[in-house]
């Protein structure tokens, strides 16, 4: 559908909060409305692949990327095995689940935990206690390239939207968290990998999920909302019984 073009080509900004995007682009968004805007800014390659799923169909998974890398850890935790990971851990702050939950808890409200797994399909990456404990640190959603699991109780949360590769009971088979918030490469639709850099926002629905680069988030949103009232007003005069040939010439290709 033609839109007129917008203003003098300047990326515009909003003074808001995360929540309040959140909350504007679930009202006004959806998967093409958000692609198109992409693309009439020139970006085309930031959709996921379509192996990512939603556990219910109607979910809306809107927030900023905080990037999360993970890597196979299939050894045997022997006793003198534990205790190196443990000496290694305290030495890099912590351990890893805990300086993932603190990212959390430092970032601004309405952040997507982006779990890039290293093609790692195994086990379940992440349970519904981990996603209560997010949530309630102001996280509101998970892109998660790899499996879940509880996710009866998960789906039973007020706002926790996740997206992944599958679901699986079990927990072993082995994983460890190796960066927390720094970019990583999940799966793409149009390119091998996209990139997600912390601070990327992401966008997903029933059509699939994408990712908006962080400098552009206020310019899609913008142009987003303008096509939801232009089609709003389109709606309404076709449902009215506008002709094809006056549909087509008050509002171009559809």
């Amino acid at each position: 559908m033609a839109l007129p073009t917008e203003g003098n080509g300047e990326i515009r900004t909003l003074d808001i909060t995360d929540l309040e995007r959140i909350a504007r682009y679930k009202r006004a968004g959806y998967g093409g409305s958000v692609s198109d805007a992409l693309n009439g800014l020139g970006v085309r390659d930031t959709v996921f692949s379509d192996e990512f799923k939603p556990l219910r169909q109607g979910m809306q998974l809107v927030g900023r990327a905080l990037p999360i890398k993970l890597h196979s850890l299939v050894e045997p935790r022997t006793p003198e095995h534990q205790a190196e990971l443990d000496a290694r851990w305290q030495a890099e702050g912590g351990h890893p689940q805990k300086r993932m939950m603190r990212a959390v808890v430092e970032a601004e409200d309405g952040s997507i935990l982006c779990f890039d797994c290293g093609g790692d399909r195994q086990p379940a990456h992440f349970g519904e206690m981990s996603c209560q404990l997010a949530y309630s640190h102001g996280c509101r959603g998970m892109l998660l390239a790899g499996n879940c699991r509880d996710t009866q109780y998960v789906l039973k949360m007020p706002d926790f939207p996740l997206y992944s590769f599958g679901t699986r009971p079990n927990a072993f088979g082995g994983w460890i968290i190796t960066e927390v918030n720094t970019p990583i490469y999940l799966p793409g639709h149009l390119t091998h990998y996209v990139r997600v850099n912390p601070g990327d926002f992401i966008f997903g629905d029933n059509d699939g999920v994408q990712l908006i680069p962080a400098h552009l988030v206020d310019e899609v949103l913008l142009r987003v909302e303008k096509t939801f009232e232009f089609e709003n007003a389109e709606r309404e005069q076709i449902a009215a019984g506008m002709s094809v040939d006056e549909v087509y010439r008050v509002f171009g290709v559809l």
